[in-house]
């Protein structure tokens, strides 16, 4: 990197805290304002903001590994998401928004009875998602972080000093740490409103470094005959390297595939973390159904094939490598001339501080809403709150750090999580949709997973290619689901209890679930066309999968199968056209 280079990337990190300053007034306004911006976002805001956060640093280095190590279907573990998120915009992000919750925890207290076992929840998932899992995911990508670094500015490995409980520190070390002093200063300052506009500057510049470097090589490898040719003629090349779906055998890596597809999107669905904050700074239930839609389309079609174009081509340019992590960024500094480098480096950097600041935000908001203010210290003035919102955010920042020293493999790292999240989701899941689930079905439903999630690891671990974690999540899934359901039905009471039926009242949700609530009240729901609702979510699923797959096809040659998704495109593309307006006219129009 020349000096140019390293302007744009000052320039960023400038004006991140600049944006973070100007918000400053309006963040301190209200704990509603510093964590859900007020609940004012446009979809468009609030939908690009999702997508810059997951355009996280760790994303494009794990991508190119995987498709380098197993193929292009490896993408299958973050590709099946989107089912989750299009089933949300459908049955989910409009409850979320109509419950008015500051956090995904809050609705603890709203939906169940209150009880020490409800505040126990409560405190146990604000603490184990605000911190336990919020800090893996923040190692994952300051890991990510430091793999760039190394290798795009080829900072010496030497330690220049020791720190108790971070180990040595490096020029990688500093360097990461005056990143994340810069996101913790314009996210303590704006809070979401920070968050979500510097998202905007994050999302361009991502776009347009990963597109170009994706061009760059594709033209490329055209002296090479193409990039099927050339990957096929590469060292590195394997029968799977370029298949998009696994051969349908019986094998570990079919049932990997299936697994994923049938399970893997569940946590998606009742939404979580940043995607679920995202839904509830909302302005209205359009813009949160809208936002998450958007989200789905950019993030599986737009996004995908850059990262996979130069994960595959890498294979011809760089055969040997020990690290396939490493692959993303030797692309950038092999192709990216003087500026356009500059403005990788800078979408990279800026995508670890829009992760880290999201999550941030997003960790303390659990923290202060959800422990701190109900039950450590109550009645408050709201500069206090938000004031411990501020030091919150710098002791999960330094946890994280720590956790980072901890953490080898980004995949590991997502594989993990998954396979103790996922099970978690029956039951937030049928929170929504059954009037008999209970605080006792959450308990049961979290110990479990984290219990046999943990113990899978041990029965069935990874041992060279075989890769068992879908297997575990599978096991873990069941387990749990079998045992919430028997939880529930011992000790779910056999009539409405009045806070259920409050729940309800406010609520008005659709479904034969709340049938006997419904009769007990006469309250209707308010959007009881369930039958449109789930043939737009069918058709959407089958649009954009199809728009993912096609252009895949497209890029790789195969215009025979471009073809037959060309068709299926237009088909869905239809049915979406007809039924969205209907769906729209159900929801609440305010803001």
């Amino acid at each position: 990197m020349v000096l140019i280079d390293w302007l744009i990337v000052a320039f960023y990190v400038v004006a991140a805290v600049v944006i973070g300053m100007l918000f400053t007034k309006k963040a301190s306004e209200s704990t509603a304002d510093f964590f859900v911006a007020g609940r004012s976002l446009p979809w468009y805001i609030a939908g690009t903001s999702m997508v810059a956060t997951t355009f996280s640093s760790d994303t494009p280095l794990f991508v190119a590994g995987a498709v380098r190590e197993q193929g292009i279907y490896a993408n299958w573990i973050w590709w099946v998401s989107v089912i989750g998120v299009i089933i949300s915009v459908f049955f989910f992000a409009n409850l979320w928004r109509r419950s008015k919750a500051l956090t995904e925890i809050e609705l603890i207290s709203q939906r169940y009875d209150k009880s020490l076992a409800t505040d126990f929840l409560r405190i146990f998932k604000a603490i184990f998602d605000g911190v336990f899992i919020n800090c893996i995911i923040i190692a994952s990508v300051t890991l990510a972080m430091s793999k760039i670094i190394v290798v795009i500015l080829g900072l010496s490995p030497e330690p220049l000093f020791d720190i108790p409980l971070f180990g040595a520190i490096t020029a990688t070390t500093l360097i990461l740490i005056v990143l994340a002093v810069a996101a913790v200063v314009y996210t303590a300052m704006s809070g979401l409103y920070g968050v979500v506009y510097t998202d905007l500057i994050q999302f361009a510049l991502a776009i347009v470094g990963s597109v170009v470097l994706a061009v760059i090589v594709y033209v490329d490898l055209q002296d090479h005959g193409g990039i099927v040719a050339a990957v096929e003629a590469s060292p590195g090349f394997n029968s799977d390297t370029l298949k998009m779906i696994p051969d349908f055998e019986w094998d570990l890596k079919t049932a990997t595939f299936v697994i994923l597809v049938c399970i893997g999107w569940l946590n998606y669905a009742p939404g979580f973390g940043f995607f679920l904050q995202r839904t509830l700074a909302a302005r209205s239930e359009k813009d949160a159904m809208l936002s998450l839609y958007w989200f789905a389309f950019c993030h599986l079609v737009l996004r995908s094939w850059p990262w996979i174009i130069v994960g595959v081509a890498s294979l011809v340019y760089f055969p040997s490598l020990v690290d396939a992590e490493q692959s993303y960024p030797m692309m950038i500094d092999e192709f990216l001339p003087v500026g356009l480098k500059g403005i990788m480096v800078a979408s990279l950097l800026a995508a670890f501080m829009s992760t880290l600041d999201t999550q941030l935000n997003w960790g303390s908001s659990y923290l202060v809403n959800d422990v701190y203010e109900p039950y450590l210290v109550k009645g408050r003035e709201k500069a206090h709150y938000i004031k411990a919102a501020r030091v919150s955010m710098l002791a999960l920042t330094l946890f994280a750090l720590i956790v980072t020293t901890q953490l080898e493999s980004i995949l590991g790292a997502y594989e993990y999580i998954s396979v103790i999240i996922i099970p978690i989701s029956v039951v937030l899941i049928a929170r929504w949709y059954w009037w008999r689930i209970n605080v006792w079905s959450e308990i049961s439903a979290l110990i479990t997973a984290v219990i046999v999630g943990n113990a899978m690891m041990y029965i069935l671990p990874d041992e060279g290619d075989a890769k068992w974690f879908a297997v575990r999540m599978l096991a873990t899934t069941i387990t749990t689901l079998v045992v919430c359901l028997v939880v529930t039905l011992i000790t779910s009471s056999k009539t409405p209890t009045p806070k259920t039926i409050e729940f309800y009242s406010r609520l008005k949700i659709h479904g034969r679930g709340w049938k006997k609530v419904r009769d007990l009240t006469g309250i209707e729901p308010i959007a009881a066309g369930i039958k449109d609702n789930a043939i737009a979510c069918v058709a959407s699923i089958a649009f954009i999968y199809s728009l993912l797959l096609g252009i895949g096809n497209a890029l790789f040659e195969d215009w025979q199968t471009f073809g037959y998704y060309l068709i299926v495109i237009v088909a869905s593309g239809w049915v979406v056209k007809r039924k969205m307006p209907k769906v729209i006219a159900s929801l609440r129009q305010e803001v």
